[in-house]
C-alpha cells in the first residue's frame, strides 16, 4: 500500500513539473521566421563593425563574431518580439553583448521595426539593462542601478523594472 502511494505521489509530482515547464516556454517563444531574420540582421550589423570577423555558432544557436580580443555574442534567447510601434506588424529587439577579452564591456540593444514586411534598424541603445519582454506596445526592462564595476552590480535589490513606450523613434519611460 505504501509503495503504490509513493509511486502515485511521484508520478503526480513529475507530471505537474513537466506541465509547468511547457507553459513557461510557450510564453517566451519567438516565431522561427522572425528569429532567423533578427539573427541575420544582428550578424550583419556586427560584421560591419569588424575588419576581419570570425564567426562561430554554438549548438544552442548563439553566434560569436570576433577578432583579436574583441567579440560580440548574439544569443537567440535574447530576442524579444512584439508590437512596438503604431502599426500591427511584429517588431523585435535583440541584445548583443560586447566583450573585450573575457570581460563584458557593454550591451547593445537593436530595435528592429517591421516596415513593409522587413525588419529595419530604428536605433541602437547601449545600456546595462535586460529586456524582459514586449507586450501591448510596452517594453519591460530590468535596469541595473549600480555600475557594472560595482561589487553590488548583480544584487537583487540593485535592479529595478522599468517600462518604456516607443514614440516617434524614442523610448519614453512609462510611469
Amino acid at each position: 500500500m505504501k509503495k503504490s502511494f509513493f509511486t502515485f505521489l511521484l508520478i503526480s509530482l513529475l507530471l505537474s513539473c513537466a506541465h509547468n515547464d511547457k507553459k513557461q516556454d510557450a510564453g517566451n517563444s519567438v516565431a522561427p521566421k522572425i528569429k532567423k531574420e533578427v539573427m541575420e540582421y544582428a550578424s550583419n550589423y556586427v560584421n560591419g563593425k569588424l575588419k576581419d570577423p570570425v564567426k562561430t555558432v554554438a549548438p544552442d544557436g548563439a553566434i560569436t563574431i570576433g577578432e583579436n580580443q574583441t567579440s560580440y555574442i548574439i544569443d537567440p534567447a535574447k530576442i524579444s518580439a512584439g508590437l512596438i510601434d503604431d502599426d500591427n506588424s511584429v517588431d523585435a529587439i535583440v541584445s548583443i553583448d560586447y566583450y573585450h577579452g573575457q570581460y563584458l564591456v557593454l550591451t547593445e540593444h537593436l530595435i528592429l521595426i517591421n516596415t513593409e514586411g522587413k525588419l529595419t534598424l530604428n536605433r541602437v541603445i547601449e545600456s546595462d539593462m535586460k529586456i524582459l519582454g514586449i507586450k501591448d506596445r510596452v517594453i519591460t526592462t530590468e535596469v541595473y542601478t549600480k555600475s557594472r564595476n560595482s561589487p553590488l552590480s548583480d544584487c537583487s535589490l540593485c535592479k529595478e523594472v522599468v517600462k518604456y513606450r516607443f514614440k516617434s523613434g524614442d523610448l519614453i519611460k512609462v510611469e
